[in-house]
């Protein structure tokens, strides 16, 4: 296993955000809630050892902020981790439903 280089730090707003899908699965499937945990773990490992193995959030309009800075994962099938990278630190500002139009990281 590679070793990991960059520390991952879930934000709050990405942790809420976390557990109101996890919580919306969870009525529906146990276990669809269990997996996108799991999947959520190995998506903050895959980070640790390389961020930048992910294409850039193009689709995002932050105001303020340049193109070409924040990051995207897709996991557990419908889901999309937003990342930034700075220094040795990956943050994770955001878990989305990909069905979702709109992303406020504000």
């Amino acid at each position: 296993m590679a070793k990991k280089k960059y520390n991952v730090e879930l934000t709050r707003l990405a942790e809420s955000m976390l557990l109101r899908h996890t919580d919306f699965l969870a009525q529906v499937s146990p276990i669809a809630a269990r997996r996108l945990v799991a999947d959520a773990k190995n998506v903050a490992s895959r980070l640790a050892i390389n961020p930048y193995q992910f294409p850039y959030a193009d689709e995002l309009d932050v105001p303020g902020v340049p193109l070409e800075t924040y990051r995207k994962c897709i996991f557990g099938g419908r889901y999309k981790a937003i990342f930034i990278v700075e220094g040795n630190n990956v943050y994770i500002d955001a878990i989305v439903d990909c069905r979702q139009n709109n992303i406020n990281l504000l």
